[in-house]
Formats: C-alpha cells, structure tokens, sequence
C-alpha cells in the first residue's frame, strides 16, 4: 500500500498490486479503513469476472547499498552542499533523495531537535509528499540574515546623512 497527501491536502491510499485500487481520505486512518474495502469488492469483482488476482509481492530485501554513476560536475556540486550543510555526502543524497519522495528517514528525525529541547518523533514511510528535507531550514536562513544586514546598513547610512545635512547647515 502506498498513502500519500495530495494537493486537496486529502489522503490517498493505493494497493499496488491491484491496478486502479484507491481510496481517499480526511486522515491516513480514513483511506486505509476506506481502500479495504476497495480492496473487497475488487477481488469480488476479479472473481465474478473470473480474472485472475495477482498474488501479494513479498517483501524485497535491499541492502541499503547503491553504486550509482554521475558527472563529475554532478558530484562535486553535491559534495560542496553536503559540506555547506555540514553533513555527509551519503546522508546529503539520502535526504535529498528521500525529501523529493516525501519520505524521510527515522535515523535522520531521531537525531533532530523538535526547537523546545525535545526530539522530533519518527516519521514513517507515508508522509505527505509535500514534505520538505531538513536541509531547507538552513538554506532559508540566510537570505534573511542577508535582508536583515541591509536593513542596517540602510538605517546607518540614514544616520550619517542627517548628521552630515545637520553639521552642513551650521
């Protein structure tokens, strides 16, 4: 089953194996309880019909292991974020990667601070895919650190000039 959030910000519950086997809901709750019964009357439909019903993938072992190919401006430009957000280059493509699916990693949430000194809670596979990485904080930090630091500068050279204008009219 894949649960995912779509932009009506309704939850969609879909069985994989059953083509066209869906269900929405207010809550993840709600499309489950709702694409079991999708599920019912579409194997009583396949029945009725008398086509036959695909069996229930087993679970796959992977093991976490990836040997992927990529231009050298590629990874070097991932290697440079990964430095920039100072964590690993492994941990920067898994985030990436995760945050692009609208899954995020538990081991990741585990290890950050929710902001009142507790921990965040893990999140599952069936998260929103609106979801963001966590790197997107950090990145969005410092154009306001930027428009802040120009603020002041602003307000400096306002100051200067009226005190310049004042001693200029003496």
């Amino acid at each position: 089953m894949t649960l995912v959030q779509d932009e009506d910000d309704a939850w969609v519950a879909t069985i994989d194996a059953l083509p066209g086997c869906n269900a929405r809901g207010s809550t993840p709750d709600e499309a489950v309880e709702q694409v079991a019964g999708a599920v019912v009357a579409a194997l009583e439909a396949a029945e009725r019909e008398g086509k036959e019903v695909p069996e229930p993938k087993t679970t796959q072992s992977h093991s976490g292991r990836l040997l992927l190919r990529m231009p050298q401006s590629l990874h070097a430009e991932l290697a440079r974020a990964a430095e920039r957000e100072r964590v690993s280059l492994n941990q920067f493509i898994t985030d990436a990667l995760s945050g692009s699916l609208g899954w995020r990693s538990p081991d990741r949430d585990r290890d950050e601070n929710v902001g009142d000194g507790t921990r965040a809670a893990p999140v599952g596979r069936f998260e929103s895919r609106n979801a963001t990485a966590p790197s997107t904080d950090s990145r969005s930090r410092l154009p306001t650190a930027v428009f802040v630091a120009n603020g002041i500068i602003v307000a400096l050279a306002a100051v200067v000039a009226i005190v310049v204008l004042i001693v200029a009219l003496r």
